[in-house]
């Protein structure tokens, strides 16, 4: 597919769960990225569980410990009068290197179910591992996005690098160029960090 660049969309953006024309194209079965200053994770998190009260069975890969149980559990009760089932239908997976979160991705069955990759460059911009492997090592991971997203949807979540990582803005750069869509997310003016409302 085409490389997409969609407008850029705030990163509060409390209508999302009830957005339905983004809540369809992230059925699509395509590489879609979300990326900003920030991570993105609310937002996925928030689209995650709509999609999930919507009936999709959600695949979650966290790259940076960013899975937040309580905030899904809270959109839940408002989206549902059944919030475990909701919840029964997210299944998340964690990994804490690089290493482990290719391993997943490497590994994971593609299928029409939407998987997310929460906060997915965290550990390749770790310090620890020299630039060459993390570059290899992502290389390779994309490959294995696209065969997953040949199938079903891939949703990824991805920061910029911080300032003492800025030669690792070639890993985000690569990202951008493998997905089929990409959204920046930007804080509303004035604001630090993203914090989305979403009622």
């Amino acid at each position: 597919m085409q490389h997409e660049l969609v407008p850029v969309l705030p990163a509060d953006p409390h209508l999302l769960p009830n957005d339905s024309a983004l809540l369809e194209e992230l059925r699509q079965p395509r590489l879609a990225l979300f990326w900003g200053t920030n991570t993105p994770t609310r937002t996925l998190l928030a689209m995650l569980t709509a999609l999930a009260a919507r009936g999709s069975s959600v695949r979650v890969f966290d790259g940076g410990n960013r899975f937040d149980g309580y905030f899904v559990a809270r959109l839940s009760r408002r989206l549902s009068s059944h919030p475990r089932t909701i919840l029964g239908r997210i299944h998340l997976s964690r990994a804490f290197t690089c290493f482990q979160l290719a391993e997943l991705i490497e590994s994971a069955p593609a299928e029409p179910e939407p998987l997310f990759v929460l906060d997915m460059l965290t550990t390749f911009y770790d310090e620890s591992v020299p630039l060459r492997d993390t570059e290899r090592l992502l290389t390779t991971t994309i490959t294995h996005l696209k065969r997953l997203a040949s199938i079903g949807p891939v949703i990824v979540g991805a920061r910029e690098p911080r300032a003492l990582v800025k030669e690792r803005w070639e890993l985000l750069d690569r990202l951008q160029v493998a997905a089929d869509a990409a959204w920046l997310l930007r804080a509303p003016e004035g604001a630090g960090v993203e914090q989305p409302r979403l009622f």
